[in-house]
């Protein structure tokens, strides 16, 4: 599938699936985008700037000034996955462009056991607030009534936890990211058809998905597959983990095609995956042919929005970054004392393709819900 033929099929899908600006509310990509800016115009330090001294010398001299600022505390699964680790670094924007607040983060690397441990140590912290994402929610239920019992509101980063007694959660569903990618891919296969002249719509599916058994995962496969559901000559015929790393998507690519030669659309759970499967259809001469889709949509340089941009990949699905509304959320009850949090609040994905992409990367694509 050449370019210009790629960009006919996608810039009408774009007339109905556009970018949303940004509510009034400044969000994680807004921030994002505005630091890599002053990176650009900052790579290096003034002349005569002074170094500062290190917090261990002013610790030694009796010389640092008592951290005053209030806690928040972001526990998160496993930040090698880049949409966590994009959570992790935007809030830590955020939250330090707050006067007189501070973040301590935790990973758990996956493992359910550590992050409870983790859960008990921000409470046994004090903060303001807890923001978790959870790996195990009805693990986490006891842990989440004691930190309210102790004052402290946690804000879930997960649909799952609905009912485990949060003050409030933030959720994207994740089988409406994977239903807007089947249906992009339905989309852009039916024009493909149309001018071919094709008297039905087909199409074979290469899923790269995050890792095996994975719940994001698995939610963001189902929908994918209900939305296929509806073209009925689309159809997945491979269907593979990548354990959300480019390289292995690299081979789990390269596999797939001594297997079944070739396909018309490779659709994978995160963009880094999307990257990898790219670079190894590139290799295999097929580049050309494949519709390539991937999930994430993150702002700023070398990330899903910019990779649209750059053609490298042919669409995303943005998934909103949760953590900024988390955060107005805190800071509106610390503020207001008579408000009080809907028990959720659900952001929508949103559908990057070329047409949408630069003004998406200029501003920012999702819209943050109203308080």
């Amino acid at each position: 599938m050449s370019d210009s033929r790629l960009l006919a099929i996608l810039v009408p899908l774009c007339l109905t699936l556009t970018a949303c600006k940004p509510a009034g509310e400044t969000n994680v990509e807004q921030q994002v985008i505005e630091l890599e800016k002053k990176n650009q115009q900052n790579t290096a330090k003034p002349p005569g700037s002074s170094i500062p001294p290190p917090a261990a010398l002013l610790d030694a001299t009796g010389l640092a000034a008592k951290d005053e600022r209030v806690e928040i505390v972001l526990l998160l699964p496993d930040t090698r996955i880049a949409m966590q680790e994009f959570q992790r670094n935007g809030l830590t924007t955020l939250v330090g462009r707050q006067a007189g607040y501070r973040l301590t983060t935790q990973d758990a690397a996956d493992d359910a056991a550590k992050q409870m441990e983790q859960f008990r140590q921000a409470i046994a912290a004090k903060p303001v607030a807890i923001f978790v994402s959870p790996i195990d929610p009805p693990a986490l239920a006891a842990l989440i009534v004691e930190a309210g019992t102790a004052g402290i509101p946690v804000i879930g980063l997960d649909k799952r936890m609905l009912n485990e007694g949060c003050a409030s959660i933030v959720f994207c569903e994740q089988r409406l990211v994977g239903r807007l990618a089947g249906q992009t891919v339905i989309e852009a296969l039916k024009r493909k058809a149309a001018e071919e002249g094709a008297p039905e719509v087909t199409g074979r599916v290469l899923q790269l998905r995050g890792a095996e058994g994975h719940h994001t995962s698995d939610e963001i496969a189902a929908g994918f597959s209900e939305a296929l559901q509806a073209s009925p000559g689309v159809i997945i015929v491979h269907d593979s983990p990548a354990e959300w790393n480019a390289e292995k998507a690299a081979e789990r690519t390269t596999e797939a095609f001594r297997l079944q030669k070739n396909f018309d659309v490779i659709y994978a759970h995160n963009d880094a995956i999307a990257m990898g499967a790219a670079k190894a259809a590139e290799s295999a001469g097929q580049r050309e042919n494949i519709l390539i889709v991937g999930t994430d949509g993150l702002s700023g340089q070398k990330r899903g929005v910019e990779l649209v941009q750059r053609g490298e990949l042919d669409a995303t699905i943005v998934q909103p970054a949760l953590v900024d509304l988390a955060l107005q959320i805190v800071l509106k009850m610390r503020s207001d004392k008579t408000f009080k949090p809907r028990p959720s609040y659900e952001i929508q994905p949103v559908v990057i393709v070329p047409k949408n992409a630069d003004e998406s990367f200029r501003t920012g694509t999702y819209k943050l819900p109203a308080l």
